[in-house]
C-alpha cells in the first residue's frame, strides 16, 4: 500500500497542472470506440454467419449426411451459431442505444447496463453454445467413421479436442 501511495504522489508532483480537456474531443472519442465496438459486433455476426452458410452447404448440400445422430449434431452446431449471430445483431442494436452526448449519469447508467449484459453472455451463455457446437461435431464422428479411416477419425476428434482447449482459453 505504502508503495502504491508513493506512486500516486511521484504521479500527481510530476505534472502540476493539466490543461482543461476539450468536452467535444472526448465525446469524439468515445463515438470513435463505439464505432469500433459496433464494428467488431458486426465483424463477429459476419464471421458466425459465413461459418452457418459453409456448415449449411457441407452438411446439407456437398454431403448429405444419413444418420439420425450426425443430423442433430449438425442441427446443434447450425443452431447455437444461429443463436450467437442473434446475440451479436442485439448486443449491436442495445450499443447503438448508448447516446455519448447525454448525461455522464445517463450514458455512464446505459453503459453499465449494456456491459452487465455482455458479461452475462459472454458467461453462461456462450459457454453453453460451445459446448453443443463441440457436442454436435462429436455426433457426427459415427458418420465420418462410415467415410474415413479409423487413424483419420481419431486425428480428427483429437484435433478438435486440442482447438477446443486453444478457443476455450482465447475466448
Amino acid at each position: 500500500m505504502d508503495e502504491i501511495k508513493a506512486m500516486w504522489q511521484q504521479a500527481k508532483g510530476s505534472n502540476p497542472q493539466q490543461p482543461p480537456f476539450d468536452v467535444n474531443s472526448l465525446i469524439a472519442l468515445g463515438e470513435a470506440r463505439k464505432k469500433s465496438a459496433l464494428a467488431a459486433h458486426y465483424g463477429n455476426a459476419l464471421i458466425l454467419s459465413a461459418t452457418v452458410a459453409m456448415l449449411i452447404f457441407y452438411f446439407y448440400y456437398l454431403y448429405d449426411f444419413q444418420f439420425l445422430s450426425s443430423k442433430i449434431g449438425i442441427n446443434l452446431m447450425i443452431g447455437g451459431l444461429v443463436v450467437r449471430i442473434a446475440i451479436e445483431i442485439f448486443s449491436a442494436v442495445r450499443s447503438r442505444r448508448i447516446k455519448i452526448s447525454d448525461t455522464a449519469a445517463q450514458s455512464l447508467q446505459n453503459s453499465i447496463s449494456f456491459y452487465e449484459f455482455r458479461k452475462r453472455i459472454h458467461g453462461p451463455v456462450t459457454k453453453i453454445i460451445f459446448g453443443l457446437y463441440f457436442v454436435g461435431f462429436y455426433l457426427l464422428t459415427p458418420e465420418f467413421s462410415k467415410y474415413l479411416s479409423l487413424f483419420w477419425v481419431i486425428l480428427m476428434d483429437t484435433s478438435a479436442v486440442l482447438i477446443a482447449a486453444v478457443l476455450i482459453k482465447v475466448i
